[in-house]
């Protein structure tokens, strides 16, 4: 059981439950143990690119804004999975979010959002670091213009040094050129990953 629970039983032993504090104590039940507090990521500060501006935000407070751009990231380069359905859970994104193991970047024009990078944080079982795997980084057409690109994962990078990251993973599919600018930007290809959509009647 986690701090925060055992803090709000104790502080309401005797007291009726009524909704409010029934909603709380199911929040807090179902909450993930923190990995980064929220004060350590609050500290990545906005900055500007020219037209563009880089932010960490919160996908809780942008959750229908984004709503479209991820549709047009699973367009574009999600083709092998096109016969599942395109059905993202926010709430275990905001889950995730909560407990300091998402990080949400943000790139807009305009106040308008065009782009995103998604990183999931852990700690590694393997070496005891702190390490970042990407699940989302995609902007659109009208954001892929000069160096906008690398100074957004230039952005990304730092922000993720400033919270004690170690090792950034991150995935390109074959339907683009990603693999290429992740080398020159000095990522390594360490795997090749396979994917395997089962059919119903494979699944049998």
């Amino acid at each position: 059981m986690n701090a925060n629970l055992i803090s709000l039983l104790r502080a309401n032993m005797g007291v009726q439950l009524d909704p409010n504090l029934a909603a709380d104590i199911m929040v807090l039940a179902d909450q993930i143990p923190t990995l980064v507090p929220f004060d350590v990521i609050d500290r990545i500060k906005p900055e500007a690119s020219g037209e563009f501006a880089f932010a960490v935000e919160r996908i809780e407070d942008i959750e229908d804004e984004i709503k479209p751009l991820h549709k047009s990231h699973w367009n574009e380069t999600e083709g092998h999975r096109h016969g599942l359905p395109f059905n993202p859970d926010y709430q275990t994104f905001i889950r995730y979010e909560r407990a300091g193991r998402y990080v949400l970047f943000t790139l807009r024009r305009d106040g308008v959002l065009l782009g995103n990078c998604a990183m999931y944080l852990d700690r590694s079982a393997h070496t005891q670091t702190l390490i970042a795997t990407e699940d989302t980084l995609y902007l659109l057409p009208e954001a892929r213009k000069g160096r906008t690109a690398m100074r957004f994962v230039a952005y990304v990078e730092n922000a993720l040094k400033q919270i004690g990251a170690k090792e950034i993973c991150i995935t390109v599919k074959m339907v683009n050129k990603a693999g290429k600018f992740f080398q020159f930007l000095g990522y390594r290809q360490v795997e090749t990953g396979f994917t395997k959509i089962l059919e119903d009647s494979e699944c049998r």
